[in-house]
């Protein structure tokens, strides 16, 4: 039946492969070429290499990717290095001092490193709120707030160290890690851990970020406040990622900002993993699995860049890590510590409510069965309350609507929207929606790929079929009980891929147990096809975050022939126009920007706004001209995108364009 499955798959998802292999003409045919070269070379050496090579030298591996890439990312940005490897160990060494405090009992290296690096980081999150709204946004705090954990701390250091050395030693005392499996996702996930780096290291292009998260930022410090941007209501909504982002800028630029996101990224697999083993999985299939989240294309994206979501899947999976925990030990103190990273999560973003709810269910299940109960529902409660719902508390102060600017009614139209209204529709929709994700998500991800999530979940899909509910262990079911709830939870109300980070990662992280459990239990052939269906998968996932995360004049900038100007005017179409208003357009421009809002790079963001051309929101002349006469901005950036905006400039008073590329035209609209 298996070998049945893999013939069908292989004529079911031959289109696929050829899409992903065809794209890669869009920048260049030597980009095609290449592309033709590379990846059936890569697939060969990751065979050779888990068959032959790695025997002999899968000890060293950990250590020569770590090298690697921190020899890069000092190369390229060694101050950003420099304070990212500053606040981790600040974060982590008063994270382990508070979890002792608590007499929390953290015997593994990971554990040490992951937990404490979370409660460090979740502790840093109120702290830095509580000096933003008292106006304190200055490097000097910033400075303290680094150092004084690091000073009063400093005994935690070598032991931070130790840890981090100790799990690099464990890698070559690992048999297990040895398997082909592993062997193969293992040269995988070396080149999509350089993907990242290469996206990490490169200014920011990403449509978040540039127009919403690092703005944010950068007004921020420019008013040594947390205070709403005007134009920006997002900064209405949990800042929690952003006062941290708001600390590495201030010390480090935007590489900072970058760089400590893809540190939430390698915290996230750490714990990952942790999961897999606490599920029971081995190493080998834990380290599988962790290759296969990571190379998920719309995670290791998300990942790589300066968003938040990945940090919201860390501190719910350190959440159910922490109940995971209970499970085993019965300890009252790994419910609060649990709370209080559920509380992280909800100080990333209001989406976080889809793995509260089961987090919520599984620790009222644990809190009822701790003695003394009450005394510990109310502790949870109040962490809860305290670190989770004080973003809520600001924005009622602001607005009088705590989760302005939606509400229920928004809520409930967006459900609708997104699915039908009979009831017979919905289930409809529910049915189809991991088909539709799987092969054609380019509404739930913002990008091309038809396969945002790539194909492993779906290739692997039928071995689902080995599980035994009957003898599943607590861990196991706990772990299901969340991923199943937090999935239909997001399925009906937000299918957006990167809003299920955690969920689908724990469903890859499964995949890869249940691929080894099958390998093991049969014989060559199965074996072979197993290995063979593993390379295609990655094989796609690959390219898909290349064609993601990569672009050629990455290339040029990491070989130094551009520099940061450079490299955004070639690779972001939005930066010439907004380049050319920097030097040419006054001193603090208002402009209007049509499918153009690139504002971290504007002289004058505040005074940036515009719109963004979407399928289900298209950018017709009604909708820029109620924009414009609401904004009475100085310019006006309109795409070169074959519409007819003649109509639309002869009601603005027919203004003068001032610059125009291959992209966009900029036109004054204080001429005559």
């Amino acid at each position: 039946m298996w070998l049945g499955w893999v013939a069908a798959l292989a004529a079911v998802t031959a289109g696929v492969f050829q899409w992903h292999l065809d794209y890669f003409s869009s920048p260049g045919p030597q980009f095609h070429r290449i592309a033709m070269v590379f990846m059936p070379a890569l697939a060969l050496v990751a065979w050779i290499y888990a068959g032959v090579l790695r025997k002999k030298i899968f000890e060293y591996e950990p250590a020569a990717l770590a090298t690697l890439i921190v020899a890069a990312c000092l190369a390229y940005e060694p101050r950003a290095t420099v304070v990212t490897a500053a606040f981790f160990l600040a974060a982590t060494a008063a994270g382990k001092v508070a979890l002792r405090a608590m007499r929390m009992k953290l015997e593994s290296p990971i554990d040490r490193i992951a937990m404490g690096f979370g409660a460090g980081a979740g502790m840093a999150i109120p702290l830095l709120m509580i000096a933003g709204l008292a106006h304190w946004f200055y490097r000097g705090v910033f400075l303290a707030v680094l150092l004084v954990p690091a000073v009063v701390f400093s005994k935690e250091l070598p032991g931070v160290i130790r840890d981090l050395l100790a799990i690099l030693k464990s890698w070559g005392a690992s048999a297990d890690v040895r398997h082909p499996l592993a062997g193969v996702a293992i040269v995988f996930g070396a080149v999509a851990a350089l993907c990242t780096s290469m996206v990490t290291l490169a200014p920011s292009i990403a449509f978040d970020p540039v127009a919403t998260h690092l703005p944010s930022v950068q007004y921020y410090l420019a008013q040594h406040a947390l205070t709403p941007v005007p134009k920006i209501e997002y900064s209405y909504y949990p800042q929690g990622m952003e006062v941290l982002w708001t600390l590495m800028y201030s010390l480090a630029g935007q590489a900072g900002a970058r760089l400590l996101s893809s540190l939430f990224f390698l915290v996230f697999l750490l714990i990952l993993f942790r999961i897999g083993r606490a599920c029971g999985m081995d190493r080998a299939a834990s380290v599988t699995g962790v290759a296969f989240a990571a190379t998920l294309p719309f995670l290791h994206w998300t990942g790589s860049v300066v968003k938040n979501d990945v940090t919201l899947g860390l501190f719910e999976a350190l959440a159910l890590y922490a109940f995971l925990r209970w499970l085993e030990t019965r300890d009252s103190r790994s419910i609060v510590v649990g709370v209080f990273f559920l509380a992280g999560a909800l100080a990333m973003k209001h989406i976080a409510i889809f793995g509260a709810v089961p987090l919520a269910v599984l620790f009222g299940y644990a809190v009822w069965n701790t003695r003394p109960r009450w005394k510990t529902a109310a502790i949870a409660t109040a962490v809860l309350l305290v670190f989770g719902a004080c973003w809520e508390v600001r924005t009622y102060l602001l607005t009088g609507n705590p989760v302005y600017p939606d509400n229920v009614r928004l809520l409930k139209r967006g459900t609708i929207e997104t699915h039908a209204h009979s009831g017979q529709g919905k289930l409809a929709e529910f049915v189809e929606l991991p088909w539709m994700l799987m092969f054609k998500g380019q509404d739930s991800f913002e990008s091309p790929l038809p396969n945002p999530a790539g194909i492993l979940l779906f290739a692997f899909a039928p071995l689902a079929l080995m599980v035994r509910l009957r003898s599943l262990t607590r861990v196991q079911v706990a772990c299901a009980v969340f991923a199943v709830t937090n999935l239909i939870l997001w399925a009906g109300i937000l299918p957006k891929v990167r809003y299920a980070a955690f969920p689908l990662a724990l469903l890859a992280l499964w995949m890869a147990g249940w691929v080894k459990k099958f390998y093991d239990a049969h014989g060559r052939s199965v074996r072979v096809s197993l290995i063979g269906v593993e390379t295609y998968c990655l094989l796609i996932a690959l390219m898909g975050l290349m064609i993601v995360g990569i672009n050629g004049p990455q290339i040029d900038y990491f070989a130094r022939r551009l520099d940061t100007a450079g490299y955004l005017r070639a690779a972001m179409h939005a930066y010439g126009a907004v380049e050319f208003l920097n030097t040419s357009g006054g001193t603090h421009p208002r402009v209007y920007g049509v499918d153009n809002l690139p504002r971290t790079y504007a002289s004058n963001a505040p005074e940036f706004d515009g719109i963004m051309c979407l399928p289900q929101r298209p950018c017709r002349v009604p909708r820029v001209i109620a924009g414009v006469r609401k904004d009475e901005p100085e310019f006006l950036i309109l795409p070169q995108n074959g519409m007819d905006w003649t109509g639309a400039l002869a009601q603005l008073g027919s203004p003068k364009s001032v610059y125009r590329d291959a992209y966009f035209t900029v036109y004054d609209l204080r001429s005559p």
